[in-house]
C-alpha cells in the first residue's frame, strides 16, 4: 500500500472509528420526540404491506419516508414492535421497558451504518470533484460534526437526506468536470455502452434526487436547482468552441436524463406507485411543495428549448453572452453577498439580536403564512435560517467557511473552486426561499442536507490554507501527518464536549445565552426515564412530562399534553420539564398552571434530577417532585 492509500485509510478508519465510539453506545440509550411514529407504525406497516402485496398500503407518510423504512426494515429480524405498542405511557415491568429499547437500538443501527456508508461514498465522489485532500477534509468535518451525528442516531427521513442530496448535487458537478465535447457526427447513432458511459454522473445524480425524494418531498428544490445551474454554467464554464444551442441541447437533455431516472428511481423503490402510477408524478414534479410553481417552470423550459432548436438560442445567447464577459465580477457579487449575510448574523447574534430574535423565530418554525401572505417574512426567515447553519457547524468549520468564502471570492484569479462555493451558496438560499414560501423557518433538523455542503466550502478553505503553507517556509505545517491529525484532534473536541447528547450542539462561537436548536429531538428524556425508574416503587408512580419521549421508557403511569380529562383530579409525584417545550407549557398549561408553580417548573434553578445541555445552563431537562412545585 502506497503512501497515499495510507494515508486515505488511517483518515477514515480514525474517522469512523470516533464515529462509531460515541454513536453505537447511544443506539439504546436514546428516546426521541417523533420515532414512535416510525418505529411502532410506519416501518412495521410498510414491511406488512409488502409481506401481503397490499402495494397501496406502503404508502406510510407524507414525507413519504420510504427509504427509511426500507433502511431500517432489518431491524423486525430482531424484533416485533407491534407486539409491544399498546400501553408506551401505561406502567411496564423492567422487562417490558427492556423491549423497547431493544426496539430502538434494533431499528437504528441499520440507519446508522447506512450513514457511515453514505459518509464514504460521499468522501469518494467530493474526491473526484475536488482531490484527496479537500475530500479528506470534508469527511473529517462531515464525519466529525455533532449535529450530523445526532441526526444520525435517529430513525427520521432527515437523517437519510443530508446523504442523498449530497451525492446527487456532487454527482451532477462531477458530470461537468469530467465532461469533453464530442465532434458533431454526421448521422445520428446511439451507441449504448458509450452513452452510458459518458452520462453515468448525470445518471446517478438522477438516482440520487429519486432517493432524496422518496425519504422526504422538500428534495424537489433539486429539480429548480439544477435548471437554474443550466444558465450559471453557461456564464461561468461554457467552452469557447461549443455552440449556445448546441450548450442548451446538451444541458437540457441531462436535465430531462435526470428528471427520468429520479422517477424511475421513485417508481422502482415505491410499492404505492404501482398501482397509482400518478403518485410518481405528486412524489417528484408535481408534488405538493412544487406544484404552484410548476406551470411557470414547465412553461420556461419549453420556451428554452424552442430557442435552441429553431432561433439557436438567439434569445438567450446576448444576455447569457453579456452576463459571461462580466463573470468575474458576478463571482465576485455572490461572495461578497455571502460574506455580508455572515457579517450581519454575526453582528445581530453578538449585539443582542437587536433586529431580528433568531432563536424566537426558530422555536416556532412553521408559521402557516408564506412570504407571499407575509412578505416580512422574507428577510427574517433568511437571516434565521443561515444562524442556525453557521452556529451548528464546530467552530474551525464555521471559521474555514469564512476564510474559503473571503479568499475564493477576493483572489485575483478566480478558480473553480470559487464557482463550485458560488452554486452551493445559490443552493442554500434557493433552499432557504422554498421554506419561506411554504412558511416554514428552516431549524436545525429542516436543513440538515445544507450542514455537509458548508463544510465542503470549509474544506476548500483549509485545502487552501495547506497549500499555502506548503509553498512556504513552513512546509512541515502541511505534512499529512500534521494536517489530519490535527483537524480531528480539532473535530473530535467539539464531539466530546456535547456528548451524549449531539443534536443540542451549538458553536463555542455563539453566546452561551442562545440555545440553536430550541425544537430538540428528546436529548434528556432516556436520562430523566432512568432516574425516575431507580427510585422506590417506581411503577406506581405518576409523572407529567412535556416530552412523551420519557414515557417510552418510564415504568409507571406517564401522562403528556393539557387535556382537562387526562389531568383532572390526578395525584402527580413528579414532572418532567424541557427548555423547548417551556413556551408551549406556560401558553397551554392552564389546567395544571392553576394547581403547579410553572414557573418555577421552568426555571433553570433548581430541580431533583436536571441534565444541562452544552453547557448552556438555560437549556436543560429536569425532574422536579409535584411536592416541591405544589401552589399552596
Amino acid at each position: 500500500m502506497d503512501r497515499k492509500k495510507l494515508t486515505i485509510f488511517l483518515v477514515l478508519f480514525a474517522v469512523l472509528g470516533i464515529n462509531l465510539l460515541l454513536g453505537l453506545p447511544r443506539l439504546s440509550r436514546f428516546s426521541a420526540v417523533d420515532e414512535p411514529y416510525w418505529t411502532f407504525a410506519r416501518i412495521p406497516k410498510f414491511w406488512t404491506a409488502v409481506a401481503a402485496q397490499k402495494w397501496r398500503s406502503t404508502n406510510i407518510n407524507d414525507k413519504p419516508g420510504i427509504t427509511s423504512a426500507i433502511i431500517t426494515g432489518p431491524g423486525l429480524w430482531a424484533i416485533d414492535p407491534l407486539t409491544i405498542k399498546s400501553g408506551l405511557s401505561d406502567p411496564k415491568t423492567q422487562d417490558m421497558a427492556a423491549q423497547v429499547y431493544k426496539v430502538y437500538s434494533s431499528f437504528r443501527l441499520p440507519n446508522y451504518l447506512f450513514t457511515l456508508v453514505g459518509l464514504l461514498l460521499l468522501f469518494f465522489f467530493i474526491r473526484k470533484l475536488l482531490g484527496d485532500r479537500t475530500a479528506l477534509i470534508a469527511t473529517i468535518l462531515i464525519g466529525l460534526s455533532p449535529i450530523i451525528l445526532g441526526m444520525s442516531l435517529i430513525i427520521n427521513p432527515d437523517s437519510l437526506l443530508w446523504i442523498f442530496v449530497g451525492l446527487s448535487l456532487l454527482s451532477y458537478f462531477i458530470h461537468y468536470k469530467n465532461e469533453e465535447i464530442a465532434a458533431p457526427k454526421e448521422k445520428f447513432e446511439l451507441d449504448i455502452p458509450e452513452f452510458l458511459k459518458q452520462k453515468k454522473y448525470i445518471l446517478l445524480a438522477g438516482v440520487f434526487l429519486g432517493l432524496a425524494l422518496l425519504t422526504k418531498y422538500v428534495a424537489n428544490v433539486v429539480f429548480v436547482y439544477f435548471f437554474l445551474l443550466i444558465f450559471l454554467r453557461y456564464i461561468f464554464e461554457k467552452k469557447e468552441n461549443e455552440s449556445a444551442d448546441g450548450y442548451f441541447k446538451k444541458t437540457l437533455l441531462d436535465f430531462f436524463l435526470v428528471i427520468l431516472m429520479s422517477a424511475i428511481t421513485f417508481g422502482l423503490l415505491f410499492p404505492a406507485t404501482w398501482v397509482s402510477p400518478q403518485m410518481i408524478l405528486g412524489g417528484t414534479i408535481l408534488s405538493a411543495a412544487f406544484k404552484s410553481v410548476w406551470p411557470i417552470f414547465a412553461a420556461v423550459i419549453v420556451l428554452v428549448l424552442l430557442d435552441a432548436i429553431f432561433l439557436k438560442s438567439i434569445v438567450l445567447r446576448y444576455p447569457l453572452d453579456f452576463l459571461a464577459r462580466h463573470k468575474n465580477l458576478l463571482v465576485r457579487l455572490g461572495g461578497v453577498i455571502f460574506l455580508l449575510v455572515i457579517i450581519f448574523v454575526l453582528i445581530n447574534t453578538w449585539t443582542g439580536m437587536k433586529i431580528y430574535d433568531f432563536q424566537n423565530i426558530l422555536s416556532s418554525p412553521k408559521s402557516g403564512k408564506s412570504f407571499v401572505t407575509d412578505p416580512s417574512r422574507l428577510s427574517r426567515d433568511f437571516f434565521s435560517d443561515f444562524w442556525a447553519l453557521f452556529f451548528g457547524l464546530t467552530p474551525l468549520a464555521y471559521l474555514a467557511l469564512i476564510f474559503s468564502v473571503g479568499k475564493n471570492t477576493l483572489r485575483k484569479n478566480l478558480s473553480q473552486e470559487s464557482n463550485y462555493i458560488l452554486y452551493l451558496f445559490l443552493f442554500m438560499a434557493i433552499y432557504y426561499l422554498g421554506s419561506a414560501v411554504d412558511g416554514v423557518a428552516d431549524m436545525v433538523r429542516y436543513q440538515i442536507a445544507l450542514y455537509p455542503l458548508a463544510m465542503i466550502m470549509a474544506a476548500i478553505g483549509i485545502d487552501q490554507i495547506v497549500a499555502w503553507f506548503e509553498n512556504g517556509k513552513y512546509k512541515l505545517i502541511a505534512k499529512s501527518y500534521v494536517v489530519y491529525p490535527a483537524i480531528i484532534l480539532i473535530s473530535a473536541w467539539s464531539l466530546f464536549s456535547v456528548r451524549p447528547f449531539y443534536f443540542t450542539y451549538a458553536s463555542g462561537l455563539l453566546p452561551q445565552k442562545y440555545i440553536l436548536n430550541l425544537k430538540g429531538v428528546g436529548d434528556g428524556s432516556w436520562e430523566a426515564a432512568q432516574y425516575l425508574n431507580a427510585l422506590p416503587n417506581a411503577q406506581n408512580l405518576i409523572i407529567w412530562t412535556d416530552k412523551g419521549a420519557v414515557c417510552e421508557t418510564f415504568v409507571g403511569k406517564c401522562i403528556t399534553g393539557f387535556k382537562t380529562k387526562d389531568l383532572q383530579g390526578v395525584n402527580f409525584d413528579y414532572f418532567v420539564a424541557s427548555t423547548d417545550r417551556g413556551n408551549r407549557s406556560m401558553a397551554m398549561g392552564s389546567v395544571l398552571k392553576s394547581h403547579y408553580d410553572f414557573d418555577r417548573l421552568y426555571s433553570p434553578d433548581g430541580g431533583d434530577f436536571k441534565i444541562i445541555f452544552d453547557g448552556r445552563p438555560n437549556n436543560f431537562v429536569k425532574v422536579m417532585s409535584a411536592a416541591s412545585i405544589a401552589k399552596k
